[in-house]
C-alpha cells in the first residue's frame, strides 16, 4: 500500500511512490468551432519506464556520458486498438490496403510497444512497402507548457490536410502514442513511450485535431 506522509517544509501530503500520471485531451474544430472533443487518462509503457530510468541515470563518468540525451518530440496517430468504432471504415479501401493490421491493442497493457496501425501525417498514397520519404509522426511544440513544477503539456496540432488528404478522405482515428526524439519521423513503426486508445474521432479535411498530453508526477 501506498503511504501519504506530510512534507516538512509545506504540511502538504505527498505520496513514497512515485508516480507517473498521465491526461490526454484530443480537440478537433472546424473554422474555430469544436466538432469533437476526447479525453483519457493514458498509459506510460513498459518502454516508456525504462526511458525515465535511463534519462536519470549516467553510463560513464570518465568521460561523463548519461545513459540517453532524447527527450520528448513526437505525436504519432492510428485506426487501430479495441475502441475503433468505424471498423467498416478502417477495413476498407483506401485504408485497409494502405494500413492493415487488426484492432486488439487496448491502453490498459503497458507492454504495447507500437501503434497497431499506424498513419501517415503527410507523403504519398502508397501501400507497404512504404516510400521512405513518408511522414508518419508530428513534432511537438516547444517549449512545453509546465503549469507546475511536477507537470508538464506536451501538444501537437495536426492541420486540416494532415493525415487526411487524397485518397483517405476521411481517417477513422483511433489511436495515439507518444515518442522521444531516438524515433524517426519518416520509419513506418517507430517504439513509443506512452500509449492510449480512444472511441473513434473521423479525421477529415474540414478540420484540424489538437492532442494536448500532459505528464504528471
Amino acid at each position: 500500500m501506498t503511504k501519504s506522509r506530510q512534507n516538512a517544509m509545506g504540511g502538504v501530503p505527498f505520496r513514497e511512490t512515485i508516480e507517473v500520471k498521465n491526461n490526454l485531451v484530443l480537440t478537433a474544430r472546424e473554422r474555430g468551432k469544436i466538432v469533437a472533443r476526447r479525453e483519457g487518462h493514458n498509459i506510460w509503457l513498459n518502454l516508456g519506464r525504462e526511458y525515465l530510468a535511463q534519462l536519470l541515470s549516467y553510463s560513464s563518468f570518465s568521460p561523463v556520458t548519461p545513459t540517453r540525451n532524447d527527450r520528448i518530440r513526437y505525436m504519432g496517430l492510428g485506426i487501430g486498438g479495441t475502441r475503433q468504432l468505424a471498423l467498416g471504415v478502417a477495413n476498407a479501401a483506401p485504408l485497409a490496403a494502405a494500413y492493415p493490421g487488426t484492432n486488439t491493442q487496448t491502453d490498459t497493457d503497458p507492454s504495447v510497444t507500437v501503434l497497431e496501425r499506424p498513419v501517415r501525417v503527410s507523403g504519398s498514397n502508397e501501400t507497404p512497402p512504404y516510400p521512405a520519404n513518408d511522414v508518419w509522426l508530428g513534432q511537438i511544440q516547444a517549449p512545453p507548457q509546465m503549469r507546475t513544477p511536477t507537470e508538464v503539456t506536451f501538444s501537437r496540432l495536426f492541420s486540416d490536410m494532415e493525415i487526411s488528404y487524397s485518397p483517405y478522405l476521411t481517417v477513422p482515428l483511433s489511436e495515439v502514442m507518444l515518442f522521444s526524439g531516438n524515433a524517426d519521423p519518416n520509419r513506418y513503426n517507430n517504439p513509443g513511450i506512452a500509449y492510449d486508445t480512444f472511441d473513434t474521432i473521423s479525421k477529415t479535411s474540414s478540420f484540424d485535431l489538437e492532442i494536448s498530453w500532459t505528464v504528471r508526477f
